[in-house]
């Protein structure tokens, strides 16, 4: 029998769920909550935090036994404008909505919230930024385009001062009682800026990373949602900061707005923080600056389209002007022996001059430990990761083997354990090795590593940038960490090595990444009133992205028409489909199924399955489809690849698919 006035609620489980859940509402609740509630739940026999989704007043043709709620959870109500933005996160990156609110609390370090009020703000310090007239006439370019409605992108080359712009306009905001995200791509670029953008905003400044601890992300996410009328602030984060509960959101800045690192890859919800926070803007009506020295392909495509306008500033803000860029072929170098072992001759020579005039050097590889891997010399054998298919990392400094994928690691000893002789020696190059070397060449100079191995701890990586920066270190060996926005006085010359390992991705992206890579390094040298130097090692010196950097030019950027003729992003959407099982042989199975039904959907081209170079990770094996989708109104062909996903995930146990949207 039904009660009279009685209602139920779907509501959203911080799970993998496509099914609608419902609950029914104890009698005392029905006046208390509404949609975007948090309720207690139990669910498979465990309590969750839920969120109701929708109120009715039947279960349709449910006749089966309703569970109540089982009480009220603690913490603010998810805002209609939180909702609307968990929908199309789930729509458009074809996860479950239940996926995104796991990870808006996980990111915001949320156990039941405990309702903690934040600190009263303090006044930031009054500061007059004074923009040189090359700066204003972007700033007012900028205004205007935001009096369109349209997000600005400020393509301003290294050094040019967009970081005077984005603190100027953003304090214009505050004083109006907005709240601007200012976003960047790595922890390290947050908390280098953290302390810059203090001295201009003080306590209406909060910061928000995966680095902090719960407790500071918990605190940031109540002082975000509890913030008061006409109070101003500025929250510095990464992309997950795009899922904190905002009110009054007025501007998001998102500054490298071209790097990779902007995309989530693991777990679901696997979004795009750039292309989201566009979304986000217009939900909330709020302006949208994207800034960049190399903007990505699609923020150009968009402004040659029309939907952003693009601001150009051309000229740097300080330093000694562009700096010199020289190609140093590493093959010709070797035939005339002018060689010294990892380094030509002249780079020595650079660094060596460098030293003696007081400037300091950076020295960049893409891959940190001592080398990437170790072969017997004597019958070839290279040790393998048990749980990936992939080789063994040698860490000298650890004396360890490790894998940089699952973090499995042994023992090192030169004796292989094949032929049981004491021959396995280093193959390859890594940071840990180039500090070595580069200290042997210069053992009075102060040589850092600067990787994910030296940085684990918080008060290392900033005791690193502040010994830098205030010259006490000669020389800095990073990977791609140091590449972004850092701002050194004394650097006046970066060092690539092995700089074509760039250049062999398997990805369409490879040639435009190198170039934003070489031109965001070279932006790290000059900017004190000592001209800079960047030296490339390579052995493709007539590379076109070699050329075009060299040239000072953006003639990569005419790869644009190549991408349109052979139909790839910007112009068409990509869809990654990985398959992923323990077993090998069902790999194989699902994937020749699943090839079979993604042929027979209309207005679809898919290719594969491939197999990875590393076809075996953490225990499962893998393969891949790639698929192309129109750019727009894709929804109906992206709802036929859900039903087929589902559909080979019930044939074949065992098998878990992956779709990713605009893969990076």
């Amino acid at each position: 029998m039904e009660i009279e006035n009685q209602i139920f609620v779907t509501v959203i489980l911080p799970l993998r769920l496509r099914m609608e859940i419902s609950y029914s509402v104890p009698q005392e609740y029905i006046n208390v909550i509404t949609r975007g509630s948090r309720v207690k739940v139990l669910f498979s026999g465990r309590e969750y935090i839920a969120v109701v989704y929708s109120l009715k007043k039947n279960c349709g043709d449910y006749r089966g036994r309703v569970l109540d709620i089982s009480g009220l959870a603690d913490g603010p109500k998810v805002t209609e404008e939180q909702l609307s933005f968990w929908e199309w996160i789930s729509q458009y990156y074809m996860c479950s909505i239940g996926e995104v609110y796991k990870a808006t609390y996980t990111a915001a370090g949320e156990v039941p919230a405990t309702g903690t009020r934040a600190r009263k703000t303090g006044k930031e310090e009054e500061r007059k930024f004074i923009l040189s007239d090359a700066q204003q006439r972007a700033k007012d370019e900028i205004r205007d385009s935001f009096s369109e409605s349209k997000p600005a992108l400020l393509a301003g080359i290294t050094g040019s001062g967009k970081t005077e712009i984005y603190m100027s306009i953003a304090k214009e905001e505050i004083a109006s009682g907005g709240v601007v995200l200012y976003m960047v791509p790595e922890i390290a670029l947050s908390r280098q800026l953290e302390e810059r953008l203090h001295q201009v905003f003080g306590e209406r400044l909060v910061t928000f990373h995966s680095a902090l601890t719960p407790a500071k992300r918990r605190d940031t996410s109540h002082r975000i949602s509890g913030i008061k009328d006409g109070e101003g602030l500025v929250v510095l984060g990464l992309r997950s900061s795009i899922l904190l509960p905002f009110k009054r959101l007025s501007l998001i800045i998102i500054d490298e707005e071209h790097d990779p690192s902007y995309k989530q890859n693991e777990p679901a919800p696997r979004y795009s923080a750039r292309d989201a926070a566009i979304v986000l803007a217009n939900i909330y009506k709020a302006n949208v600056l994207l800034g960049s020295a190399t903007p990505s392909f699609e923020s150009i495509y968009n402004s040659k389209s029309g939907r952003y306008n693009i601001v150009y500033l051309k000229e740097r803000y300080f330093g000694a002007g562009e700096p010199e860029i020289e190609i140093i072929d590493m093959i010709k170098e070797r035939k005339a022996r002018r060689v010294n072992g990892i380094f030509s001759v002249k780079t020595l020579s650079e660094i060596d001059e460098r030293i003696s005039r007081g400037e300091q050097i950076l020295i960049f590889r893409n891959r940190r430990s001592y080398s990437p891997m170790v072969q017997c010399s004597e019958c070839g054998y290279i040790p393998l990761c048990s749980h990936c298919n992939t080789s063994l990392s040698y860490h000298k400094n650890r004396r360890e083997l490790c894998c940089h994928y699952c973090d499995f690691h042994i023992r090192f000893t030169p004796v292989c354990p094949q032929c049981g002789k004491g021959t396995l020696t280093e193959r390859g190059t890594g940071t840990e090795m180039i500090a070595e070397k580069i200290s042997e060449h210069f053992p009075n100079a102060k040589v850092e590593r600067f990787d994910a191995e030296t940085t684990t701890r918080k008060s290392e990586e900033k005791r690193m940038l502040k010994d830098f920066a205030a010259g006490k270190t000669d020389i800095l060996v990073g990977t791609q960490m140091i590449s972004k926005g850092f701002d050194f006085k004394g650097l006046s010359l970066v060092v690539i090595i092995h700089a074509d390992s760039m250049l062999a991705l398997d990805d369409f992206r490879a040639n435009e990444r190198a170039f934003q890579l070489l031109e965001q390094l070279s932006g790290r040298t000059g900017r004190g009133s000592r001209k800079g130097k960047i030296i490339v090692q390579t052995a493709l010196g007539e590379h076109p992205v070699y050329e075009s950097f060299s040239g000072r030019n953006n003639h990569l950027y005419e790869q644009l028409s190549e991408r349109k003729d052979f139909g790839y992003p910007p112009f068409v959407r990509m869809l990654k489909l990985t398959v992923r099982s323990k077993e090998r042989n069902i790999v194989s199975i699902a994937s020749q199924y699943l090839g079979e039904r993604l042929r027979m959907i209309n207005g679809v081209e898919s290719s594969g399955p491939f197999t990875p170079v590393v076809d075996k990770i953490r225990g499962e094996y893998i393969s891949y489809f790639w698929i192309k989708l129109p750019r727009t109104g894709n929804n109906k062909e992206k709802r036929g690849i859900e039903e087929i996903v589902s559909e080979t995930e019930k044939k074949f146990s065992g098998v878990t698919l992956i779709p990713d949207v605009d893969p990076q």
